[in-house]
């Protein structure tokens, strides 16, 4: 028995390889994304960036099953026919398609794909906004705002600036404002209003205007100057 279910022969029975035996297939198919390791937002990004081939804004039905067969094939799991893919894709849209369109926008999607504890969220008992300029606000004065210490910008910083380029761009700055408008109490926004917090951001603080944002820029927004120091 131990050999029909360990398929990797690793000498133990995964979460995966048990729900294989005991549920329905489309059941099992849907743990598959539950087993993955939690991803950042940054890796979200580019999952996203990767499958949304077309650039809608949405996963579509297509887009879904290149990115279920990707999965497939990353976890070593062999041949799946497109009549299974299919049926996967629809048993996941039923599942996740909350308003029913038959496509999965960005906050249905993040559902689907575990992803780790908002890095923001650790500075969210001392500061309830920590954005001097808000791209939901449309540059509005925040109140309540603070600013971060030095450590703690210096933090966020190396966090989002993945491939320690000296700038946070791309893929980057999308999860970092995905972060942010989390943080900031939005849950709820679409590809489209992330794309035009993007375009605002880099409108007001890009002064060299090459799409990204350096570290000098960040700071503009995350340690004004004319708010004071907090304590260190």
């Amino acid at each position: 028995m131990m050999d029909r279910i360990d398929k990797n022969k690793d000498g133990k029975i995964e979460m995966r390889e048990l729900a294989e035996l005991l549920l329905d297939p489309k059941e099992s198919f849907l743990l598959l994304f539950r087993s993955q390791q939690p991803i950042s937002s940054i890796e979200f990004m580019k999952i996203w960036r990767d499958f949304d081939t077309d650039n809608s804004g949405y996963i579509e039905v297509n887009e879904l099953k290149s990115f279920m067969k990707h999965l497939v094939e990353k976890n070593n799991l062999g041949d799946i026919s497109d009549e299974k893919l299919d049926d996967y894709a629809k048993m996941i849209l039923k599942v996740f398609d909350s308003n029913n369109d038959g496509k999965l926008e960005l906050k249905e999607m993040a559902k689907l794909l575990p992803t780790k504890e908002n890095f923001l969220k650790q500075f969210q008992k001392r500061y309830k906004k920590i954005m001097g300029l808000s791209c939901c606000s449309q540059g509005k004065e925040i109140p309540g705002q603070r600013k971060l210490t030095r450590a703690e910008f210096e933090k966020v910083f190396v966090h989002y600036d993945t491939d320690n380029n000296g700038t946070i761009e791309g893929d980057e700055l999308k999860g970092f404002l995905k972060d942010l408008m989390e943080h900031e109490g939005q849950q709820e926004y679409s590809m489209n209003e992330l794309e035009k917090c993007c375009a605002t951001l880099l409108k007001v603080c890009d002064q060299n205007n090459d799409n990204k944002i350096q570290k000098t820029e960040l700071e503009m927004i995350l340690r004004p100057t004319d708010c004071p120091d907090p304590q260190e």
